[in-house]
């Protein structure tokens, strides 16, 4: 280490214990407003901070965002303070713990960015500021470690790749545990605002999973543990899976909300509300089969060339698209008791 690296890295250090306190300033003065009174609330430029930290997606797992904030910042101070002070002395697992908990909230910070922009349609000003609080801790994390990013992902690669196996069977699970419960809220032939809370919060976790694995991901990339041929592969299918997660986030969770299928007796459902239903049938299929790749490629080394398992990666996608599409349809069968007396559908 250089006399320069060495009078630096307090520097970054201290920059970063400045930035977490504005952001848990930030984070503070959310809630506040959040538990007594949004009314009045300053938001610069124009901004619709009252909608946005009052909307749905103002929790996430159960947790005011906010209060994940004020969290996070007050880890961000504690850990630097104790890194201003002891650098030298830390062992490399808290500083990748520091490091990794800068880059998942700037994966959360993303994502609620993405929600703001394309779901909500409105912006909070504070909201973006904290993302850029984020963004900038990010930045600076990194050169204000004692080691550097590559031999400290590297020394720890073990068990970044039990965490990002663990995450990806967490993933699975969610997924498996969203179709149960879509199937089963779906017996009566209608969905519930309660129910659809259900099934939002188990597509929480799945983000989180997902956020976790992309992290592990790029530690074990850093480390030099891919080949370019496992990079692809894993792209392809964490891109699927990112994809089709901000679609549904984006309008067919907002449409599944009283999702009901016609009775004989009833009006018909119009056309959107038909084709919103069958985007949920099929995006719930299509992530089971991602998810389940996504596992295989984290446990199992894969032998064929990297082609031939996109190619069947493709194909299962295919199929788990028509599967959600036939099954959709059986139960607007169902509905209207429109299957054959024979039929074991019923």
């Amino acid at each position: 280490m250089d006399i320069f690296t060495a009078l630096s890295q307090p520097i970054f250090q201290a920059l970063i214990i400045l930035t977490g306190i504005a952001g848990l300033g930030v984070s503070t003065y959310l809630h506040y407003q959040k538990k007594t009174s949004v009314e009045g609330m300053a938001c610069p430029m124009d901004g619709s901070c009252e909608d946005v930290i009052t909307s749905k997606y103002s929790k996430f797992l159960g947790f005011d965002v906010e209060v994940l904030g004020l969290l996070y910042y007050s880890v961000v101070i504690a850990s630097y303070s104790i890194y201003l002070m002891t650098a030298q002395t830390l062992p490399s697992w808290f500083v990748l713990g520091v490091i990794a908990s800068s880059a998942l909230a700037v994966m959360f910070s993303a994502y609620l960015t993405f929600i703001q922009g394309f779901t909500l349609k409105m912006w909070c000003t504070w909201c973006l500021v904290s993302a850029a609080l984020c963004g900038i801790i990010m930045v600076l994390a990194v050169p204000a470690s004692a080691v550097g990013l590559g031999a400290l992902m590297a020394e720890n690669a073990l068990i970044i790749g039990v965490a990002g196996v663990i995450l990806a069977a967490i993933g699975l699970g969610t997924s498996l545990s969203y179709d149960f419960l879509f199937l089963n809220f779906l017996r009566d032939f209608k969905m519930s605002g309660s129910q659809a809370e259900v099934l939002d919060t188990l597509n929480n976790l799945t983000w989180a999973a997902l956020g976790g694995v992309l992290l592990t991901s790029l530690g074990l990339y850093l480390a030099g543990h891919f080949s370019p041929a496992e990079s692809t592969t894993l792209l392809t299918v964490l891109g699927v899976i990112i994809v089709n997660g901000a679609i549904y986030n984006l309008k067919v969770s907002q449409e599944i909300i009283g999702i009901k299928f016609s009775r004989n007796s009833e009006k018909p459902k119009s056309r959107q509300d038909r084709a919103y239903r069958r985007a949920a049938f099929m995006m719930a299929s299509i992530s089971i089969v991602s998810w389940a790749a996504l596992f295989i490629l984290k446990t199992v080394e894969i032998i064929a060339p990297t082609s031939y398992f996109l190619t069947a990666y493709a194909g299962l996608i295919g199929i788990a698209g028509v599967s959600g599409l036939v099954l959709e349809k059986v139960y607007d069968l169902r509905a209207k008791d429109s299957l054959p007396e024979w039929s074991p559908l019923h």
